[in-house]
Protein backbone atom coordinates (compact mmCIF):
# COMPACT_ATOMS: atom_id res chain seq x y z
CA UNK A 1 0.00 0.00 0.00
CA UNK A 2 1.53 3.54 -0.49
CA UNK A 3 1.03 6.64 1.22
CA UNK A 4 -1.95 8.93 0.14
CA UNK A 5 -0.16 11.76 -2.05
CA UNK A 6 -1.98 14.17 -4.17
CA UNK A 7 -0.39 15.71 -7.04
CA UNK A 8 -1.44 19.91 -7.30
CA UNK A 9 -4.20 19.39 -10.06
CA UNK A 10 -5.75 16.84 -8.37
CA UNK A 11 -5.73 18.73 -5.22
CA UNK A 12 -7.28 21.81 -6.80
CA UNK A 13 -10.28 18.92 -8.33
CA UNK A 14 -10.69 17.59 -4.89
CA UNK A 15 -11.33 21.18 -3.60
CA UNK A 16 -14.04 21.52 -6.82
CA UNK A 17 -15.80 18.28 -5.93
CA UNK A 18 -16.13 18.68 -1.98
CA UNK A 19 -19.34 20.12 -2.49
CA UNK A 20 -20.38 16.68 -4.39
CA UNK A 21 -20.23 14.40 -0.92
CA UNK A 22 -18.08 12.03 0.40
CA UNK A 23 -18.33 9.16 -1.55
CA UNK A 24 -17.66 11.27 -5.10
CA UNK A 25 -14.37 12.55 -3.26
CA UNK A 26 -13.41 8.95 -2.59
CA UNK A 27 -14.01 7.72 -5.70
CA UNK A 28 -12.39 10.35 -7.59
CA UNK A 29 -8.83 8.99 -5.68
CA UNK A 30 -10.11 5.44 -5.90
CA UNK A 31 -9.59 5.88 -9.63
CA UNK A 32 -6.44 8.11 -9.95
CA UNK A 33 -4.54 5.56 -7.68
CA UNK A 34 -4.32 7.68 -4.53
CA UNK A 35 -5.81 5.34 -2.02
CA UNK A 36 -4.20 2.10 -1.02
CA UNK A 37 -5.31 -1.33 -2.95
CA UNK A 38 -7.98 -3.17 -0.98
CA UNK A 39 -7.41 -7.31 -0.32
CA UNK A 40 -9.83 -8.66 -3.24
CA UNK A 41 -12.36 -10.91 -2.20
CA UNK A 42 -11.30 -14.02 -4.46
CA UNK A 43 -13.25 -16.60 -2.80
CA UNK A 44 -14.94 -17.69 0.22
CA UNK A 45 -13.60 -15.84 3.81
CA UNK A 46 -9.93 -17.35 5.01
CA UNK A 47 -9.99 -15.39 8.06
CA UNK A 48 -12.04 -17.21 11.23
CA UNK A 49 -12.44 -15.32 14.31
CA UNK A 50 -14.24 -17.33 17.50
CA UNK A 51 -14.64 -15.83 21.16
CA UNK A 52 -14.99 -17.20 24.12
CA UNK A 53 -16.37 -16.46 28.17
CA UNK A 54 -15.97 -18.28 31.43
CA UNK A 55 -16.81 -17.86 34.83
CA UNK A 56 -14.03 -15.47 36.61
CA UNK A 57 -13.45 -18.81 39.00
CA UNK A 58 -12.57 -20.41 35.72
CA UNK A 59 -9.93 -17.81 33.80
CA UNK A 60 -6.75 -19.02 35.25
CA UNK A 61 -7.24 -22.73 34.40
CA UNK A 62 -8.82 -21.36 31.03
CA UNK A 63 -5.60 -19.38 30.08
CA UNK A 64 -3.60 -22.48 30.99
CA UNK A 65 -5.33 -24.69 28.71
CA UNK A 66 -4.92 -22.13 26.11
CA UNK A 67 -1.31 -22.45 26.38
CA UNK A 68 -1.06 -26.00 26.68
CA UNK A 69 -3.97 -27.52 24.83
CA UNK A 70 -5.37 -25.06 22.45
CA UNK A 71 -2.26 -23.91 20.66
CA UNK A 72 -1.15 -27.56 20.50
CA UNK A 73 -4.69 -27.84 18.20
CA UNK A 74 -3.10 -24.83 16.06
CA UNK A 75 0.06 -25.73 15.69
CA UNK A 76 -0.92 -29.28 14.16
CA UNK A 77 -2.90 -27.20 11.64
CA UNK A 78 0.00 -25.25 10.61
CA UNK A 79 2.36 -27.95 10.11
CA UNK A 80 -0.37 -29.78 8.31
CA UNK A 81 -0.42 -26.48 5.39
CA UNK A 82 -4.34 -25.59 5.97
CA UNK A 83 -3.64 -22.96 8.84
CA UNK A 84 -1.32 -19.85 7.72
CA UNK A 85 -1.05 -18.16 11.06
CA UNK A 86 -2.99 -17.55 14.33
CA UNK A 87 -3.57 -15.69 17.30
CA UNK A 88 -4.49 -16.65 21.10
CA UNK A 89 -5.52 -13.69 22.98
CA UNK A 90 -7.04 -13.56 26.23
CA UNK A 91 -8.71 -10.71 28.13
CA UNK A 92 -6.41 -9.37 31.27
CA UNK A 93 -9.06 -8.61 32.79
CA UNK A 94 -13.06 -9.27 33.37
CA UNK A 95 -15.02 -7.43 31.16
CA UNK A 96 -18.47 -7.45 29.65
CA UNK A 97 -17.16 -8.37 26.66
CA UNK A 98 -15.35 -11.61 26.27
CA UNK A 99 -12.63 -13.23 27.95
CA UNK A 100 -10.57 -14.59 25.00
CA UNK A 101 -10.59 -14.89 21.05
CA UNK A 102 -8.71 -17.04 18.83
CA UNK A 103 -8.25 -15.52 14.68
CA UNK A 104 -7.30 -17.86 12.45
CA UNK A 105 -5.22 -17.52 9.24
CA UNK A 106 -6.24 -19.99 6.80
CA UNK A 107 -4.05 -20.85 3.64
CA UNK A 108 -6.80 -20.81 1.25
CA UNK A 109 -11.30 -20.44 1.70
CA UNK A 110 -11.04 -24.70 1.03
CA UNK A 111 -8.26 -25.01 3.68
CA UNK A 112 -11.13 -23.60 6.57
CA UNK A 113 -12.46 -27.19 5.87
CA UNK A 114 -10.12 -28.33 8.02
CA UNK A 115 -11.42 -26.28 11.03
CA UNK A 116 -14.96 -27.20 10.30
CA UNK A 117 -13.68 -30.90 10.64
CA UNK A 118 -12.41 -29.98 14.21
CA UNK A 119 -15.66 -28.31 15.25
CA UNK A 120 -17.65 -31.39 14.72
CA UNK A 121 -16.29 -33.17 17.66
CA UNK A 122 -14.55 -30.18 19.62
CA UNK A 123 -16.98 -26.98 19.30
CA UNK A 124 -15.21 -23.96 19.01
CA UNK A 125 -11.91 -25.99 18.59
CA UNK A 126 -12.30 -26.73 22.76
CA UNK A 127 -11.89 -30.23 24.00
CA UNK A 128 -14.04 -31.44 26.58
CA UNK A 129 -11.52 -30.54 29.02
CA UNK A 130 -11.48 -26.94 27.56
CA UNK A 131 -15.54 -26.77 27.83
CA UNK A 132 -15.70 -27.27 31.32
CA UNK A 133 -13.92 -24.29 31.49
CA UNK A 134 -15.78 -21.80 28.28
CA UNK A 135 -17.74 -21.48 26.16
CA UNK A 136 -17.57 -20.48 22.32
CA UNK A 137 -19.65 -17.22 22.07
CA UNK A 138 -19.48 -16.49 18.12
CA UNK A 139 -17.77 -17.47 15.30
CA UNK A 140 -17.32 -15.18 12.65
CA UNK A 141 -16.15 -15.54 9.01
CA UNK A 142 -14.38 -12.71 8.01
CA UNK A 143 -11.63 -11.06 5.47
CA UNK A 144 -8.32 -9.40 6.46
CA UNK A 145 -9.26 -6.22 4.20
CA UNK A 146 -6.23 -4.11 5.30
CA UNK A 147 -2.75 -4.71 7.52
CA UNK A 148 0.54 -3.32 7.90
CA UNK A 149 3.33 -2.91 10.15
CA UNK A 150 6.80 -2.44 11.77
CA UNK A 151 9.07 -5.61 12.59
CA UNK A 152 8.57 -6.31 16.46
CA UNK A 153 11.69 -6.17 18.61
CA UNK A 154 11.67 -9.80 20.29
CA UNK A 155 12.30 -8.13 24.37
CA UNK A 156 8.79 -6.60 23.97
CA UNK A 157 5.26 -7.61 25.49
CA UNK A 158 2.85 -6.00 22.83
CA UNK A 159 -0.67 -5.11 24.16
CA UNK A 160 -3.60 -5.68 21.68
CA UNK A 161 -6.65 -2.97 21.18
CA UNK A 162 -9.68 -4.64 19.76
CA UNK A 163 -12.67 -2.56 18.70
CA UNK A 164 -15.56 -3.59 17.06
CA UNK A 165 -17.94 -1.03 14.43
CA UNK A 166 -20.90 -0.89 12.56
CA UNK A 167 -21.54 0.62 9.24
CA UNK A 168 -24.28 1.72 6.77
CA UNK A 169 -22.58 1.27 3.90
CA UNK A 170 -20.03 -0.51 2.62
CA UNK A 171 -18.69 1.14 -0.24
CA UNK A 172 -18.39 4.33 1.43
CA UNK A 173 -17.09 2.95 5.07
CA UNK A 174 -13.92 1.14 2.50
CA UNK A 175 -13.45 4.85 1.20
CA UNK A 176 -13.60 6.10 4.57
CA UNK A 177 -10.80 3.80 5.98
CA UNK A 178 -8.51 4.52 3.25
CA UNK A 179 -8.77 7.85 3.33
CA UNK A 180 -8.84 8.75 6.94
CA UNK A 181 -7.85 5.99 9.06
CA UNK A 182 -4.95 4.34 7.33
CA UNK A 183 -3.43 7.78 6.77
CA UNK A 184 -3.51 7.95 10.90
CA UNK A 185 -2.58 4.37 11.41
CA UNK A 186 0.62 5.10 9.34
CA UNK A 187 1.35 8.12 11.47
CA UNK A 188 0.92 5.56 14.65
CA UNK A 189 3.71 3.48 13.32
CA UNK A 190 5.95 5.99 12.23
CA UNK A 191 5.55 7.04 16.13
CA UNK A 192 6.63 4.06 17.34
CA UNK A 193 4.09 3.35 19.41
CA UNK A 194 2.11 0.33 16.68
CA UNK A 195 3.71 -2.04 15.78
CA UNK A 196 1.19 -3.58 13.70
CA UNK A 197 -2.58 -3.19 12.29
CA UNK A 198 -5.41 -6.02 11.21
CA UNK A 199 -8.98 -4.87 10.03
CA UNK A 200 -11.04 -7.41 9.28
CA UNK A 201 -15.28 -7.27 7.80
CA UNK A 202 -17.71 -9.85 8.41
CA UNK A 203 -18.68 -11.65 5.38
CA UNK A 204 -21.82 -12.00 6.74
CA UNK A 205 -22.58 -9.06 8.61
CA UNK A 206 -26.25 -9.63 9.51
CA UNK A 207 -26.83 -8.28 13.13
CA UNK A 208 -24.78 -7.89 16.56
CA UNK A 209 -22.47 -7.62 17.39
CA UNK A 210 -19.77 -6.04 14.41
CA UNK A 211 -19.65 -5.55 10.92
CA UNK A 212 -15.98 -4.57 10.81
CA UNK A 213 -13.05 -5.09 13.98
CA UNK A 214 -9.96 -3.74 14.13
CA UNK A 215 -6.74 -5.27 15.77
CA UNK A 216 -4.39 -2.84 16.46
CA UNK A 217 -0.52 -4.43 17.95
CA UNK A 218 0.90 -1.66 20.49
CA UNK A 219 4.53 -2.29 21.03
CA UNK A 220 4.17 -2.81 24.40
CA UNK A 221 2.10 -1.15 27.74
CA UNK A 222 4.12 1.93 27.92
CA UNK A 223 3.43 2.91 23.94
CA UNK A 224 -0.17 1.76 24.89
CA UNK A 225 -0.46 4.39 27.50
CA UNK A 226 0.47 7.28 24.75
CA UNK A 227 -2.17 5.70 22.75
CA UNK A 228 -4.11 9.24 23.48
CA UNK A 229 -1.44 11.86 22.50
CA UNK A 230 -0.16 10.12 19.99
CA UNK A 231 -3.67 10.18 18.23
CA UNK A 232 -4.15 13.75 18.77
CA UNK A 233 -0.06 14.50 17.44
CA UNK A 234 -1.09 12.51 14.00
CA UNK A 235 -4.42 14.32 13.68
CA UNK A 236 -3.04 17.53 14.08
CA UNK A 237 -0.43 16.71 11.28
CA UNK A 238 -3.19 16.09 9.06
CA UNK A 239 -5.47 18.28 10.03
CA UNK A 240 -4.78 20.41 6.71
CA UNK A 241 -4.85 17.76 4.69
CA UNK A 242 -8.53 18.81 3.06
CA UNK A 243 -9.46 15.16 1.90
CA UNK A 244 -8.92 13.91 5.47
CA UNK A 245 -10.69 16.34 7.00
CA UNK A 246 -13.82 15.80 4.96
CA UNK A 247 -13.82 12.40 6.52
CA UNK A 248 -13.03 13.52 9.84
CA UNK A 249 -16.01 16.03 9.80
CA UNK A 250 -18.47 13.55 8.77
CA UNK A 251 -17.53 10.20 10.63
CA UNK A 252 -20.15 10.12 13.12
CA UNK A 253 -22.31 9.50 10.00
CA UNK A 254 -20.25 6.63 8.46
CA UNK A 255 -20.08 4.07 11.62
CA UNK A 256 -20.66 3.40 15.08
CA UNK A 257 -17.95 2.26 17.97
CA UNK A 258 -18.69 -0.53 20.32
CA UNK A 259 -16.90 -1.84 23.09
CA UNK A 260 -13.38 -1.76 23.15
CA UNK A 261 -11.66 -5.10 24.53
CA UNK A 262 -7.68 -4.69 25.99
CA UNK A 263 -6.09 -8.33 25.38
CA UNK A 264 -2.23 -9.94 25.50
CA UNK A 265 -1.43 -12.64 23.19
CA UNK A 266 -0.70 -16.29 24.88
CA UNK A 267 2.47 -18.09 24.24
CA UNK A 268 2.58 -22.09 24.30
CA UNK A 269 3.25 -23.03 27.43
CA UNK A 270 7.22 -24.07 28.83
CA UNK A 271 6.83 -28.01 28.65
CA UNK A 272 8.33 -28.89 32.82
CA UNK A 273 11.85 -30.00 32.73
CA UNK A 274 12.27 -33.53 33.00
CA UNK A 275 14.02 -34.48 36.35
CA UNK A 276 17.44 -35.90 35.45
CA UNK A 277 18.00 -39.78 36.16
CA UNK A 278 19.51 -40.50 39.44
CA UNK A 279 23.27 -41.29 39.34
CA UNK A 280 23.62 -39.04 36.30
CA UNK A 281 26.16 -36.86 37.68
Amino acid sequence: MHALRLQFPLLSLLRKLQSAGAFAVASLLMLTGALPALHAQESGPREILITYRCQPADRPAFREYLERDEIKILEQLKRDGALKRYRVLFNPIVTETFDAMIVLDFATYTATDSWLAIERKTPGGLTPTGLKLAKPVQTYLADLQWEGGNEQPDSSKPVFYVIPYSYTSLDQYRAYIDAYLIPQVRGWMKEGVLNRYSLYLNRYPVGDPWDSLFIYEYRDRESFGKREETIARVRDGLKNDPVWKHWSDIKATIRSESENTIMEEVTPRPSAPRPEPKGSH
